[in-house]
């Protein structure tokens, strides 16, 4: 390794002594330094990836929680679908017992329909009987009111 001695050290003429006597301690002075740059290199390192690490957990965070949303959203829309169906549901048996109702009165109704044309029919023909009746009896009228009227003749004559 690259060692660097510290940098205060000793230039007096009598520190020549201190600095070849004491001189181990300014080497492991100077490793404890480059140690402790390293180490704040690294805890510097360590600390970006954390950060790094929390912003990519809150991303993450507010994707689950997006997430979460969409779900709800989707229990709900789900929910909402499924109750829409149940009353199509009912409304298709609804409209299909109605259909049926409508089919049971229309052939009613055509039954009936019968019925009163049969009625028709036979009112008509005793209408129709009536009128000879009626024509019959204006021809007996006439050939009544004939006889009378010769006979207040013949009557008169005597």
């Amino acid at each position: 390794p690259n060692i660097q001695y510290f940098p205060c050290k000793l230039t007096h003429p009598i520190s020549s002594g201190i600095n070849a006597e004491y001189g181990h301690y300014f080497k492991q002075i100077n490793l404890s330094i480059m140690a402790a740059e390293v180490l704040k290199k690294k805890i510097q390192e360590l600390m970006n990836e954390r950060d790094e690490a929390l912003e990519k957990g809150d991303a993450l965070e507010n994707q689950l929680n997006d997430m979460k949303e969409q779900l709800l959203k989707a229990e709900f829309e789900k929910k909402e679908l499924e109750r829409r169906l149940k009353l199509t549901e009912v409304e298709l048996d609804n409209q299909s017992s109605l259909r049926n109702q409508l089919k049971k009165k229309s052939i009613n109704l055509k039954v009936e329909d019968e019925r009163i044309k049969d009625d028709m029919k036979s009112q008509v023909k005793s209408i129709n009987e009536m009128e000879e009746l009626l024509q019959l009896i204006d021809t007996r009228y006439e050939e009544l009111e004939l006889d009378y009227n010769e006979t207040m003749e013949d009557l008169n004559a005597l």
